[in-house]
């Protein structure tokens, strides 16, 4: 065109960028755009546009230059080149810069285009931000006529479930499910049951069971966990006992753990006889009791170390259709443990064997503590030897105490129980080794002692030898007593 003496105007230089863009070539690009600078003709945001796209396999520092080259020829970038140098950012994983001319745009009241939004939010959703990426998505609808699709919605409620943000989840679950008429499925449901449960919010937890319900999920004893968990952080243990009542009747059987959230609510004493005051209005109202909550009540007891509650409750079991099961007798087990009270521990071991109840591991092990809290500790031999002869695997933990044990009463068992341990596999930890070490360092100075003490002493020696050593062992006869020969 030069070469005919044709002026190339803006549509021939855009079109020029815009074949460089597309094959990245851009060196030429810039070429280009010196060019057309020196013929006269100002650049627009298309060129500029078309520009930054030719940099998109160079590093940042082109990105700087092209903004830099805008300044200078008074070019005010769009929504456009604002879109271009932000999914630049997000396509080399720098969301914090993304993020911050997505910001730029705010501040220029700029509306950013609805699919950079949306990557935008849900680049920060996916990196854990869930609060930014809510705050993103929220400033975005309110000033564009666009609403963001349904998957960024999703995307946000699992980076608030996975970050436990209850205000995220609330409002993303309510956008979800009651605007966009989502049904999320079963992993998604029980991340929000698990914030549900954190956060003590048993309506949401409800209602997405409910949810859970309408997509075909079968209910399973995990699902019913967390709203238990929510009603006992609302001290709301009349609904949460009666969660339990409904498992059974949906023919799930609630474990001890499912229970477990109530005691864990318990703080008190004060607490404990109100909740067994709501247990007896269950009961005069024809509600059968779950075995569950009086193992919650137990452990709860136990827990703040009133061990003659707990015995008092184990007592009234029968009362409430009750009959002690192993758990049961495991925690009071530990809290014998806890009051160092060896004669009740023996009094519930006979109970267990009266009422058929074979012990576990857990039982051994508990049992085996229980021995070690007292002077006389023989028997803790005798039940580990039990334990592994019923085809239990000691833990290191009781191998562990019952060293301890031992050194603390100068007991060289403890070398038998250490390598025991070491065959069973296990590695004393380092401040077990210390006390072992110190142990033998001081064992092996009292020998050194002895035997120093043995060397200083006269040796003393008969006539005989006397005269053999004297003589150099030409005289010297033995006359042994009479009585030997």
């Amino acid at each position: 065109m030069k070469a005919a003496n044709l002026q190339p105007d803006l549509a021939s230089y855009t079109a020029l960028m815009n074949a460089a863009a597309f094959e990245g070539h851009w060196l030429d690009a810039w070429a280009i755009l010196d060019d057309m600078v020196a013929e006269g003709i100002s650049p627009d945001v298309t060129v500029f546009s078309a520009l930054l796209k030719a940099q998109y396999r160079c590093s940042s520092q082109h990105i700087w230059k092209v903004v830099e080259k805008m300044k200078e020829l008074g070019v005010a970038p769009n929504a456009t080149i604002y879109s271009n140098i932000i999914r630049r950012f997000l396509d080399q994983g720098n969301l914090e810069l993304a993020i911050q001319y997505f910001y730029a745009m705010k501040s220029h009241e700029i509306i950013p285009d609805v699919h950079i939004a949306q990557s935008v939010i849900a680049h920060t959703a996916q990196a854990g931000y869930p609060r930014l990426a809510l705050d993103l998505a929220a400033w975005f609808e309110s000033v564009s006529i666009r609403r963001l699709d349904h998957t960024v919605w999703v995307r946000c409620l699992i980076a608030s479930a996975e970050q436990l943000y209850e205000e995220g989840v609330y409002s993303c679950w309510k956008k979800v499910v009651h605007e966009l008429k989502m049904k999320p499925g079963e992993g998604i449901c029980i991340s929000v049951l698990d914030t549900a449960a954190r956060h003590g919010l048993p309506d949401l937890a409800t209602d997405v069971l409910r949810v859970m319900k309408l997509t075909g999920i079968e209910w399973q004893e995990y699902h019913f966990a967390p709203l238990i968990e929510a009603f006992s952080r609302q001290k709301q243990f009349k609904e949460a006992f009666q969660v339990l009542e409904i498992m059974r009747s949906d023919g799930i059987a609630p474990l001890p753990e499912t229970a477990y959230a109530v005691a864990d609510a318990i703080t008190d004493t004060i607490t404990i006889d109100s909740t067994w005051t709501i247990i007896d209005e269950l009961q005069k109202d024809g509600q059968k009791v779950d075995v569950t909550v009086i193992q919650a009540l137990i452990k709860a007891t136990v827990k703040l170390g009133d061990l003659q509650r707990a015995i008092g409750a184990y007592k009234t079991l029968p009362e409430y259709g009750v009959t002690p099961d192993l758990t049961v007798f495991n925690l009071l087990l530990r809290g014998c443990v806890r009051a160092s009270h060896r004669e009740l521990g023996d009094l519930l071991l006979a109970d267990m064997k009266a009422a058929k109840v074979k012990p576990d591991q857990e039982t051994y092990e508990t049992f085996i503590s229980l021995c070690l809290t007292d002077t006389d500790y023989e028997d803790s031999f005798f039940y580990l030897e039990e334990m592994k002869a019923a085809g239990f695997r000691p833990s290191p933990r009781v191998y562990k105490h019952l060293v301890e044990k031992c050194l603390g009463a100068n007991d060289p068992r403890f070398k038998i129980a250490v390598e025991e341990m070491l065959q069973q596999g296990y590695r004393p930890p380092a401040g077990l080794q210390r006390m072992i070490r110190k142990t033998l360092e001081a064992e092996h100075g009292r020998r050194a002692n002895d035997r120093d003490v043995i060397a200083s002493e006269p040796v003393a020696i008969d006539g005989a030898a006397r005269r053999f050593i004297e003589t150099g062992g030409v005289q010297g006869v033995l006359e042994l007593p009479k009585e030997r020969i």
